[in-house]
């Protein structure tokens, strides 16, 4: 065998070793040991990640270090959909994921996402856990486990320029989450051309002035700093975003029951929890935003709050058959106890 054939054969046999030894859990002291790697687009320092690095504690701690986490935060993984290539190679095991992420895995989940849908947090509660096991099952199917729905919360619209109707929005320059069709479908039928971008673009994107409106929960629009670059917010939430933790089936397969089922009860339990200083921080959020300059525009009313109730219809209905089953779609009004 010729000397390069040989070392390349060398380094592919070196490659693939190392690689067993990625995805196989290490072992200490005779009990195998689960160090499971999660990304996150939440940035150091935020409520999210304090969350997270207590969480991981807790864990290493109740299980006498048998599990624990290293976290890439900030999005140092790339975004959602690069987070998830990276999972179905096996460099990542675990990740907290918006719609866009986990409606790559499993669209019909979007439908929770849909525009103008819940119209407070009660009602979003109540979908999330009739459903629940209902997307448990269904994400098993694809490979995954959901370890706990992660609230994103309330996302608002952030702009340049005044929204009080509608009909606003045609003349802006509106960012949509590449990849999302729940943005796009939304924002064109509110009349806008939306520009597709990676949520790492949307700064240097608002910078530049190739958008000058985006949405995000006001805590997000304080943590990235995409708020120094607008002026006005819509109090009127565009949509409630569903966030959820996954891990991949094979990797959860590995662990013993016991210590699966502690780390879902522990995140579930974390998540509660921050679910609820999420919310009060968004208020927060919200009031440290207009002190800063920014302006919170009241919810519309009468005739210009039904356009926007509107859009949420034309955006469900148009996606009914494609992102999710139209039955689906039903339930959720059934638990919600209202029609469109």
């Amino acid at each position: 065998m010729p000397c390069n054939a040989f070392r390349a054969a060398c380094l592919v046999a070196l490659t693939l070793c190392l690689c067993q030894i990625h995805v196989l859990p290490s072992t200490v002291f005779g009990a195998d040991r689960f160090i499971i790697k999660f990304a996150t687009v939440a940035p150091e320092g935020s409520t999210w990640m304090n969350h997270m690095r207590d969480l991981d504690q807790v864990l290493k701690k109740k299980s006498e270090g048998r599990i624990g986490f290293k976290i890439y935060a900030g999005g140092v993984a790339g975004d959602e959909l690069d987070v998830l290539r990276k999972i179905r190679i096996g460099q990542i095991h675990s990740a907290a994921f918006s719609g866009v992420g986990f409606g790559q895995i499993l669209p019909m989940v979007r439908v929770l996402d849909l525009p103008f849908l819940f119209r407070d947090h009660n009602e979003a509660d109540l979908v999330h856990r009739e459903l629940q096991g209902f997307f448990s099952s269904r994400f098993q199917e694809k490979g995954f486990e959901l370890i706990s729905w992660a609230e994103v919360g309330n996302v608002h619209i952030f702009s340049k320029k005044p929204i009080r109707k509608v009909e606003d929005l045609s003349p802006l320059k509106v960012w949509a989450w590449s990849g999302d069709p729940i943005a796009k479908e939304t924002f064109t039928a509110m009349g806008t051309n939306p520009i597709p971008l990676a949520i790492t673009d949307v700064t240097t994107s608002l910078n530049t002035g190739m958008i000058d409106t985006v949405y995000a929960p006001p805590l997000g629009a304080l943590a990235l700093q995409w708020y120094t670059a607008l002026n006005y917010m819509m109090s009127l939430p565009l949509a409630h975003s569903t966030g959820a933790v996954l891990i991949t089936k094979d990797y959860a397969d590995q662990m013993p029951p016991d210590l699966f089922q502690m780390l879902r009860e522990a995140f579930q339990k974390a998540m509660v929890t921050l679910t609820a200083e999420l919310r009060a921080q968004n208020e927060e959020t919200i009031r440290l935003l207009e002190e800063r300059g920014l302006t919170a525009l009241p919810v519309p009313s009468g005739p210009d709050l039904q356009a926007f109730h509107n859009i949420h219809n034309h955006v469900a209905l148009a996606l009914a058959g494609q992102i999710y089953p139209k039955e689906l779609l039903e339930q959720v009004y059934t638990i919600l106890g209202r029609r469109p």
